[in-house]
């Protein structure tokens, strides 16, 4: 795998800081008018919060906009989306799903140093147990508000597990993380400053796409 010198992590992390911090300042009047809406919908916290490891393997609290209704996702850790938990979305939660507006509230993970705007999602701890290996290169930078695998995968992804049905674990465990491991490796092999753009870029260009 290729060598991605660390020259350009210092300057990685100050965009970071000031993307944050432009982005929470510009996105404010979303912010409120999603946070009242989701009050609106349903019972319960405006934002959700949810154990994921990070660099270097350390554990931190990924925030979102809470998209489903309180308890949602009671007893269960995986952090995916399975057709079981479908119904426990709310009205607000398809819209900001939709785009991918809950994943704004991670601009203050940004902002605090546990994520990155561009990186590897960040995953929960058991899936992490079954490819310790593999993650352990993941981890080499901060998980991010989004990547590739995001913007090239997700959609598919959501297919996939809808599809699978009962069988929907499996199927992330056996066939969708070996391929997302194919995008986020990359990734971590080839990341710097125009890499970046190019990924901001493409999430921002298909988030305008689905309006």
């Amino acid at each position: 795998m290729p060598c991605v010198t660390n020259n350009y992590r210092p300057l990685k992390r100050v965009i970071d800081i000031i993307g944050a911090v432009i982005g929470m300042i510009v996105m404010v009047p979303f912010f409120i008018i999603i946070a009242i809406w989701i009050k609106r919908d349903s019972a319960g916290p405006i934002f959700y919060r949810q154990a994921r490891v990070g660099l270097h393997g350390k554990m931190f609290n990924a925030l979102k906009f809470r998209s489903m209704i309180m308890d949602g996702d009671r007893g269960t850790n995986d952090g995916i989306t399975t057709p079981d938990k479908q119904s426990r979305i709310t009205h607000s939660g398809h819209f900001i799903r939709k785009y991918r507006l809950d994943e704004l509230a991670q601009l203050w993970n940004v902002l605090i140093g546990d994520m990155s705007l561009v990186g590897p999602r960040p995953q929960t701890l058991p899936y992490i147990q079954i490819y310790p290996d593999i993650y352990k290169m993941v981890h080499t930078v901060r998980p991010g508000v989004t990547g590739l695998a995001s913007i090239k995968f997700h959609e598919r992804e959501e297919r996939m597990l809808l599809e699978a049905g009962d069988n929907a674990n499996d199927v992330y465990i056996q066939k969708i993380l070996p391929l997302k491991f194919h995008y986020n490796l990359f990734y971590v092999s080839h990341y710097g400053l125009w890499f970046d753009i190019k990924i901001i870029w493409w999430t921002i260009k298909g988030m305008i796409g689905k309006i």
